[in-house]
């Protein structure tokens, strides 16, 4: 199997600034992937792992310069790895449990 040396962990917040992603009452999507990002980037850099976030607020951004950002990261290296975190709804009657 090919093996692959990670070079660097780019952590994404997905969503932010006007784009809440999913809503539930008083709760977003976006603060609580934030919250997921910044703890990883901290936990990350805690075990001297090379890290690099995306967007440590809650801001604005295209997704060109999501793509951007992310890319730029660690100068374009294949090796480097991106996790965009999402916390996506689901349930109610219309949900679907599939066993894998």
């Amino acid at each position: 199997m090919n093996e692959r040396k990670i070079t660097g962990v780019v952590v994404d917040s997905g969503h932010g600034g006007s784009d809440p992603g999913a809503i539930s009452g008083n709760l977003k999507e976006k603060d609580f992937n934030l919250q997921a990002a910044n703890y990883m980037t901290r936990r990350l850099q805690e075990l001297g792992i090379p890290v690099v976030s995306v967007k440590t607020t809650d801001e604005d951004i295209s997704r060109t310069e999501r793509l951007r950002r992310a890319n730029e990261a660690f100068n374009g290296d294949p090796d480097a790895i991106l996790i965009s975190n999402h916390i996506n709804s689901g349930g109610g009657d219309g949900h679907c449990v599939t066993n894998v």
